[in-house]
């Protein structure tokens, strides 16, 4: 799903629930720290964890930028 272009995450994205944004986000969050506490711990980061790690960065901004909006839009 990562590599999906912006338009089509977009649309996915807008018609996702504010449970299914924050189960994402919270996979993808426990996923970065597996992988901070491999990078730290263990010395494991090749250039493809790294690649990975840089895209789940991307898609943990975009989530919290989604699950954000729509929190300010139910609260208005």
């Amino acid at each position: 799903m990562l590599k999906l272009s912006y338009d089509i995450k977009s649309r996915a994205m807008a018609s996702r629930s504010l449970d299914e944004l924050r189960d994402e986000l919270n996979r993808l969050m426990l996923e970065h720290i597996e992988s901070v506490n491999a990078e730290t711990f263990l010395g494991r980061l090749n250039e493809e964890a790294l690649l990975q790690q840089e895209a789940r960065l991307k898609r943990i901004r975009e989530v919290s930028a989604e699950l954000l909006l729509r929190l300010r839009r139910r609260a208005a």
